[in-house]
């Protein structure tokens, strides 16, 4: 099977690199993969809402737990990924083709992204009185229709 993104998981990519940049960094990682997820209208967050988790609240109050680079870096073109983040989207590949899907969603990489060991994102979600395991069985199961 050849897998292929999503066109909002594109966009939540795209948004990755946003967010990154916003907080002066000079990379993409774990933590601007999932504000980047937050920031669009895709099946991580249709399912995190169905859950009746507030989407904004969360990311507001995850972002603010992040660290801004004190000076701007100077990288032209996209930001490349930390090899955290490569892994990362190497195993949400993994676990698309695992569910048995055919394109690779903002749902699938945001699962990948909950099952990391002492996530902060995670954290954040219970701290918000999100159950965090409640979302992540939601989110493994399939959505239709899938995203574009």
């Amino acid at each position: 099977m050849r897998e292929a993104m999503s066109n909002t998981l594109r966009s939540a990519m795209s948004a990755a690199q946003e967010q990154a940049r916003d907080l002066n960094q000079d990379f993409v990682g774990t933590e601007h993969l999932v504000l980047g997820v937050l920031s669009v209208d895709g099946e991580a967050t249709k399912v995190m809402r169905s859950a009746h988790a507030d989407v904004a609240k969360i990311s507001a109050a995850y972002k603010q737990q992040l660290p801004k680079a004190s000076e701007v870096p100077v990288v032209t073109g996209d930001l490349p990924m930390s090899p955290k983040a490569a892994r990362i989207i190497n195993s949400a590949i993994v676990k698309t083709q695992s569910l048995r899907e055919s394109r690779i969603t903002t749902r699938a990489l945001l699962l990948v992204l909950m099952e990391e060991p002492g996530a902060l994102f995670c954290q954040t979600l219970q701290s918000a009185g999100a159950d965090v395991e409640g979302l992540q069985a939601r989110l493994a199961e399939k959505v239709e229709p899938a995203e574009s």
